[in-house]
């Protein structure tokens, strides 16, 4: 049993959003056969029952929290500098003296996002990096799109990600990612046999519980699509979706409701519950439930990298989900058997209202998405893989 130290760059509980998921079932995989502790950087205030909560959960958590000004001041040097701004923005004096004094306690240092990776890059302590997503490409997607200063600040800064995640992969002893196309996008051709994919599972409680039955759907059809609101990718599918493809999907199902379930909605995002038929609810205590009321989840993405959470826990609770091919990018799913991809409006909304119209097809694609997911998707599986990985690592230490 080895001793492991976790690197968060966020609090990764409660469970809201796909990363603090992912920090925190690896987390738990890895504290299945060694001894885990946390380090956290956060922003001020940081929620005490959370940290009670993760202090049941792993052997300690040590947390740094600052007000939100000491992470905007700490990119200013980041202006003058061929790192990231990223890098810059989650590095803190304190957090590097720490780990000066306690890096000699532990045998393995694992930063989750690259976010973290300076504060381990020059130690000697075997290290590992899940870099979640390909953060350059999702830049380099939003670049696109942007607006304001941002119009001016992610070209320069996809550019410099890049460059930053690959000198990650070269100097870390294992580098995970969440899919091959994210892979593809940071190797540019390169080996880099050390970085690997590592795919997301789901909640376990979605797959032992039962999932609520499908409706035959008369008049008032409900699609939801569910995320964390001020992340832009989310931020825009919902808007794309309420303006460009639900006015289409009413015209066949004028009672048509569109909920947007999903903590810390944007400005944006809040004036759609202004259009007849859509729902912001904000934070919800379980948004699985209004997974488990729709009769069809939508995952519109544009935006983003990686591996979609959302689509995944559709899946585990066996709901029929139209996405874009961007949203299924990851998953081993095929189009018209355990999903459905759409790429524009018009597509979009069609498939949408031919499953609303079929709830047989609903129900065999429900079926056919949880069975994929209970075989490739579950933490188990993932788990699994990510251990054999760190064993590997703790066992080339020791010779």
């Amino acid at each position: 049993m080895a001793r492991i130290l976790v690197l968060c760059s966020r609090l990764p509980y409660p469970l809201t959003g796909g990363a603090k998921l992912r920090m925190f079932y690896t987390a738990c995989e890895l504290a299945r056969e060694h001894d885990v502790e946390l380090l956290v950087v956060d922003e001020a205030p940081v929620d005490d029952t959370a940290v009670a909560k993760l202090e049941s959960v792993f052997a300690d958590v040590h947390v740094f929290s600052y007000p939100s000004y000491r992470f905007y001041l700490n990119t200013i040097p980041g202006l003058f500098s061929r790192h990231p701004l990223q890098a810059h923005y989650f590095h803190f004096g304190a957090v590097d003296a720490w780990l000066d004094e306690h890096e000699h306690r532990f045998d393995l240092l694992y930063c989750n996002h690259v976010r973290t990776t300076e504060y381990v890059q020059d130690r000697s302590t075997p290290k590992v990096v899940d870099l979640v997503d390909a953060i350059s490409r999702n830049y380099r997607e939003a670049s696109q799109d942007s607006t304001g200063l941002w119009r001016f600040i992610y070209p320069l800064e996809w550019r410099r990600l890049r460059r930053y995640e690959r000198r990650v992969v070269e100097t870390f002893d294992r580098s995970f990612i969440i899919t091959n196309a994210d892979r593809s996008f940071i190797a540019e051709g390169a080996s880099y046999p050390s970085l690997s994919v590592l795919p997301n599972g789901v909640k376990p409680e979605l797959l032992e519980r039962k999932p609520t039955a499908l409706r035959a759907v008369e008049s008032g059809p409900t699609l939801v699509f569910l995320g964390k609101m001020d992340y832009f990718p989310n931020e825009d599918a919902a808007i794309y979706f309420a303006s460009e493809v639900f006015p289409l999907v009413r015209e066949t199902y004028p009672a048509a409701e569109f909920l947007v379930v999903g903590s810390s909605p944007s400005d944006k995002v809040t004036v759609l519950d202004d259009i007849p038929g859509v729902t912001v609810t904000g934070f919800v205590e379980n948004p699985r439930e209004y997974l488990n009321l729709a009769d069809v989840v939508v995952a519109p993405m544009r935006h983003g990298a990686g591996l979609q959470n959302k689509v995944l826990e559709a899946m585990a609770l066996s709901r029929p989900i139209v996405v874009t091919s961007l949203a299924r990018e990851g998953i081993k799913a095929d189009n018209g058997r355990h999903l459905v991809v759409a790429d524009n409006p018009q597509s979009f909304a069609a498939e949408t209202t031919g499953l609303l119209s079929d709830v047989e097809r609903r129900r065999r694609i429900g079926y056919a998405a949880r069975d994929i997911v209970r075989s490739h998707y579950t933490w188990e599986r993932v788990g699994k893989r990510l251990r054999e990985a760190v064993r590997e690592i703790l066992e080339l230490s020791r010779e």
